[in-house]
């Protein structure tokens, strides 16, 4: 199912998107939780990048599992496995952070409201999972 799509590896193509679409989504998601004049504008573009980024990074994760299985098969005698078990390590790290990114941050756009909305939890809470907020997107990113 995550192998290929018009004949081309699924992988390569998801990859970029996660490469590109997860700093930019993070730093939407840093700005939204600490700049609260900038929390209106931002809302939907940090939730359509929240979910972007935790869903392609499954995506590659999945898709680089059906090309590592092909590779394996196909090209045993050529393959580096010690290099392939660390990228392979790597992209499953990324796949948790990302979704976990993607979980704080969306309930951050939830309880976390602009300046001239009252937030449901107090300013501590919003402290608290703002910062949450920031630490999950460094890990993403790294």
């Amino acid at each position: 199912m995550f192998d290929y799509i018009f004949g081309l590896p699924i992988h390569a193509l998801v990859i970029h998107a996660a490469v590109v679409l997860v700093p930019l989504s993070a730093l939407l998601a840093i700005g939204y939780v600490a700049r609260p004049d900038w929390r209106r504008l931002l809302r939907w573009p940090t939730a359509a990048g929240a979910v972007i980024s935790g869903v392609s990074a499954f995506v590659a994760t999945e898709s680089g599992e059906a090309l590592q299985r092909r590779v394996t098969r196909v090209r045993a005698s050529t393959t580096d496995f010690d290099l392939l078990a660390r990228h392979t390590l790597w992209g499953d790290r990324a796949r948790l952070f990302c979704v976990l990114f993607m979980v704080l941050t969306l309930v951050a756009l939830w309880f976390v409201r602009p300046p001239d909305e009252k937030s449901p939890r107090g300013h501590s809470f919003d402290v608290l999972l703002g910062t949450l907020v920031i630490l999950s997107a460094v890990a993403a990113v790294v």
